[in-house]
């Protein structure tokens, strides 16, 4: 129990550092305001865009250009969402 405490300890200082020596990134929500990426309304916001793309998407008929240019943006959402999560989960620990 214990070594598991102190490697969860050693991984949270590892990523205060590298947080440190690096620029935030940032997330610039639907209403126009910059958010630290993967806070948890950065994360809410990308899936409210990922929402919002699928609704659009399926609006479009079947095999056309619309819907393979919806099918892209949802796959870079989806990737976006998946590091916000990642980084979401790892300020809790």
């Amino acid at each position: 129990m214990k070594r598991f405490l102190v490697e969860r300890l050693v991984r949270k200082e590892i990523r205060r550092a590298l947080s440190e020596n690096s620029a935030i990134e940032m997330h610039r929500t639907m209403d126009g305001t910059m958010i630290p990426f993967g806070c948890d309304a950065c994360v809410e916001d990308i899936g409210a865009r990922i929402q919002d793309a699928a609704y659009e998407r399926d609006a479009c008929p079947g095999r056309t250009d619309s819907r393979e240019h919806y099918n892209g943006i949802l796959k870079v959402l989806r990737r976006k969402l998946r590091r916000a999560g990642k980084i979401n989960l790892g300020e809790e620990l």
